[in-house]
């Protein structure tokens, strides 16, 4: 009986596992003067990109990490006269995915993706 039980957990549990991961995906893209800044949101990372080169990164061990409140990634792009720029972006949020890309303190993207729980 509780053999049966224990397997119809594990099922379970990868299941809810698949599910959250599916729902907890999500790519932004942004464009400031000629440069990509990419945020990508995993079930176990996030990171960030600028022109297709991972500036910085932040992961998890575990999935319920994935409620961790908020994480802040970082970078600089450095402009063909010298000047550089600093990118921030602050990701997380429990039942609400927030992402906003700053760069030099300037919002260039704010918005909020709903992560279903999948109750029904």
């Amino acid at each position: 009986m509780f053999k049966n039980f224990r397997e119809e957990m594990k099922k379970e549990i990868a299941i809810a596992k698949e599910d959250l991961a599916k729902d907890t995906f999500k790519v932004w893209q942004v464009d400031y003067n000629g440069h990509v800044i990419r945020v990508v949101n995993t079930i176990a990372e996030e990171t960030l990109a600028i022109n297709n080169e991972i500036v910085d990164r932040k992961g998890r061990d575990s999935i319920f990490k994935q409620w961790m409140p908020f994480v802040t990634l970082r970078g600089k792009i450095t402009e063909s006269d010298g000047t550089v720029s600093k990118v921030a972006v602050k990701l997380g949020g429990l039942v609400t995915l927030n992402c906003c890309i700053k760069v030099n303190g300037t919002v260039l993207l704010k918005e909020k993706h709903k992560i279903p729980l999948g109750l029904k």
